[in-house]
């Protein structure tokens, strides 16, 4: 066995050697009419202009076309190399044919201002006003009291202002939860009027875009303006998870791991019929998430922190060489001698996999023969400092603000061993309360319902290989996902943590209960020995022993409709 190991290693080396001689790098042509073809919602046409401009000063050899929107670009899709769109979040939901591929590259974000100098200041930072108190204030036929916003006696009016935008309108009413027209604070035609205004009145609110307080020597937002902090849960102070106005800096981030009010900011996304793929098109695309943002303030819109732009570098040259493509040149004679050590090198693998499936399918019937043991509510494992989703769930923010989910230890309890998992794609958006993840077991499955709303970043390729480290490990190894979140600050308050998870666990084994009771009575009237000890008691893995009808009755009542 040692010499036939020896002789396939020098094979092997051998091969590898010969082949080695057969490539060659270069680069991509980049001499194709209409490199690359860009498309524009209008509202960005003149950031795409500024963008083209720009990037051509720079990359004399690279041809760009624009075209004013997504139906312009289909007759010259066929002549173009690349078709990339640049267009903000509300007209994306718009398009009737809907790009395959987006990834977000900025924001429009809506902030409320004040004077640095106001005297109530120190106040409105410890308290903040809610989206209700916003509301009074841009709704009153007449002037409204600082008094009767912080819950105090201060008289001094609350002059409300904001820039006549569209989409500031837009914006400011969904976040007020008002209708446009009952919006009554006054509207200004620029930033620099706003700008004064303010300044001129200590006591002053406004509301502008972020793009236009951010000064682009220091990325800080300018030192005669301060942030008014939004009391996101309306308790009258703002927590330590609320507290992202100290810097903008901070505030940015908070924006990113949605901490922010989701009415009050968009993003703008690159958006594609099919995931980029040549040099050209993602070389722009970095291009535009490094040193193109620095043309977005100017524009009127703001940059992605450098720690959200890197994942996003990363995903897009993840699955393509870069900068040179690697051309194969094989001849006959390496093509047959690849076929050979390929048929090799799998019957090695195989044999090898077989012996190593044995003992551990061994393992595994010795481990189900001891695990028929009481499944209850101090079986269940909760660790301290997650967030409980009752879709049996779990989410993580991890330190960089990318949540990380997984499911429960009582959902695996119920399955048992998880023999395969269906997961979606990095990239993928997912809604909280839609189904996520698939599990498995020999055929029947369950659909999971995601914890949170957001774009997929990462999937734990090892469930691929051994979906069983759901088992084992539901809370470390075991982990699903890594999310960037849209919507955290919402969907965080309908999570449990502690006591309060416990407490709803307790409900959810007598609704088990009632479900083996009268599922398996009406079904499978004989087997409630799979299911019950003598004394009532749950047995470990409940539905492992039953087939997909049952499966289907427990997704129904346990998850509801969500194939």
């Amino acid at each position: 066995m040692k010499n036939l190991i020896l002789i396939i290693s020098l094979a092997t080396l051998f091969t590898l050697l010969l082949a080695s001689k057969n490539v060659v790098s270069s680069p991509i042509d980049q001499s194709s009419k209409d490199t690359i073809l860009l498309w524009s919602s209008s509202e960005l046409q003149e950031l795409t202009a500024t963008w083209i401009q720009e990037y051509s000063k720079i990359n004399q050899n690279v041809r760009i076309k624009s075209s004013p929107n997504w139906a312009d670009t289909e007759s010259q899709t066929e002549q173009a190399q690349a078709m990339i769109g640049f267009v903000s979040q509300e007209q994306l939901a718009q398009l009737d044919s809907k790009p395959t591929w987006s990834t977000a590259i900025a924001r429009d974000v809506i902030v409320p201002i004040m004077n640095s100098n106001n005297p109530l200041k120190e106040e409105i930072y410890l308290k903040g006003l809610s989206a209700e108190d916003f509301a009074r204030a841009y709704t009153s036929e007449g002037k409204i009291e600082w008094g009767s916003l912080l819950d105090n006696n201060q008289s001094k009016y609350a002059n409300c202002y904001y820039l006549e935008d569209e989409s500031m309108l837009a914006g400011l009413s969904k976040f007020l939860q008002k209708d446009k027209n009952a919006i009554k604070a006054t509207a200004v035609s620029d930033y620099e009027v706003l700008f004064n205004k303010i300044q001129n009145d200590k006591y002053a609110i406004g509301f502008c875009k972020l793009a236009d307080i951010i000064k682009i020597e220091n990325q800080e937002i300018d030192k005669n303006l301060s942030f008014i902090p939004i009391d996101a849960n309306g308790n009258d102070q703002i927590e330590y998870f609320e507290n992202i106005y100290i810097n903008s800096k901070a505030f940015t981030r908070g924006i990113w791991i949605g901490k922010y009010p989701r009415s009050l900011y968009s993003s703008i996304y690159a958006v594609a019929n099919l995931q980029p793929k040549n040099q050209e098109e993602l070389a722009l695309l970095k291009w535009i998430l490094t040193d193109g943002q620095q043309l977005l303030p100017s524009n009127g819109f703001s940059e992605l922190i450098s720690s959200e732009r890197q994942p996003k570098i990363q995903n897009l040259f993840a699955n393509h060489l870069n900068p040179m493509d690697v051309q194969y040149k094989t001849s006959l004679a390496t093509t047959i001698i690849y076929f050979l050590l390929g048929g090799i090198v799998a019957f090695i693998l195989l044999s090898l996999f077989l012996r190593w499936l044995k003992p551990k399918n061994q393992n595994k019937a010795q481990l189900n023969t001891t695990q028929n043991v009481v499944f209850g509510e101090n079986s269940v494992h909760a660790p301290r400092g997650l967030f409980f989703d009752k879709s049996h769930t779990w989410a993580f923010m991890e330190s960089d603000g990318f949540v990380r989910v997984g499911v429960d230890d009582f959902l695996q309890h119920i399955t048992g061993p998880i023999t395969k998992v269906k997961m979606k794609n990095n990239g993928e958006f997912i809604r909280k309360g839609e189904p996520f993840l698939t599990l498995i077991q020999y055929g029947k499955q369950l659909n999971i319902l995601s914890p949170v709303s957001g774009t997929i970043i990462k999937y734990n390729t090892s469930l691929q290989s051994d979906s069983t480290i759901i088992n084992s490990s539901p809370y470390t190894d075991g982990w699903i996902y890594l999310i960037e979140s849209s919507n955290w600050l919402k969907e965080m308050k309908t999570y449990l943590m502690g006591d309060n998870y416990k407490a709803w666990l307790k409900n959810e084994f007598y609704r088990l209960k009632y479900f083996f009771s009268t599922t398996i009575k009406i079904k499978v009237t004989n087997d409630f020995q799979m299911v019950f000890q003598d004394g009532g008691e749950f047995i470990d893995h409940p539905l492992k022993n039953f087939g997909p009808e049952i499966w289907e009755e427990f997704q129904s009542s346990f998850f509801g409709n969500s194939k």
